[in-house]
């Protein structure tokens, strides 16, 4: 039986356990809770890949007792998908979750792919009519194709993770595992990372498989 990756098994179950973003998570928080208040109805979270954006959306959610509804945009590049899966979900009630719902568009960078076939203007529409907030994350959401989109979203930057960010992020999750670590082999491991804790967690979870230890020499 294949294990679950640690990214998905030790995502934060609420905001303040998201690392190193501080402000953005304020911005964001203030975003969810104040929706109806608020003149434009999506956010939109840029920054480095690794950096917490997801799981911010996922941790918030959790904390909320909202349901979230994830799509990821490369799936989804052209008007008729996106109004058929992000359109309905932007309108219906939550059938578990009757505090709320929260629709995480993951990857906008992914959405128009080589060529527009009209997602991001069927995109904007349904922000203009969503009944719940949308959170959607981007590496670089400044290309021209998503201005419109820009226009109608608040604008979060999460910055890149700091070494110790990642040491914190990768030291909780090889306790939480039982795993016998050299402090300076984890030290190693979230330098390695480069600011990106997926590619840390995913790291000292191949590196200690089987083993349950994490020494230099691995």
């Amino acid at each position: 039986m294949k294990e679950t990756p640690w990214v998905t098994k030790h995502l934060p179950q609420k905001i303040s356990e998201v690392e190193g973003q501080g402000k953005a998570l304020v911005s964001l928080k203030e975003f969810v809770i104040g929706f109806k208040k608020k003149k434009k109805k999506a956010a939109i979270l840029y920054g480095p890949t690794g950096s917490g954006k997801t799981c911010a959306a996922y941790a918030l959610a959790k904390e909320l007792g909202y349901e979230l509804v994830e799509v990821n945009a490369s799936d989804t590049r052209n008007a008729d998908q996106i109004s058929s899966i992000i359109g309905e979900a932007s309108k219906q009630m939550s059938l578990f979750c009757p505090k709320g719902k929260l629709i995480l568009i993951d990857e906008l960078d992914g959405v128009a792919g080589r060529e527009d076939r009209g997602g991001v203007a069927e995109l904007v529409k349904i922000i203009e009519k969503t009944s719940f907030p949308i959170i959607i994350t981007a590496n670089d959401p400044f290309d021209k194709k998503f201005s419109a989109l820009r226009k109608k979203s608040e604008i979060i930057e999460f910055d890149i993770l700091s070494f110790n960010d990642i040491f914190n992020i990768l030291r909780r999750i090889a306790e939480a595992e039982q795993i016998d670590y050299d402090e300076d082999a984890l030290k190693m491991l979230s330098r390695r990372a480069g600011g990106d804790a997926r590619a840390g967690i995913n790291d000292l979870q191949m590196l200690s498989a089987g083993t349950k230890k994490l020494r230099r020499e691995d």
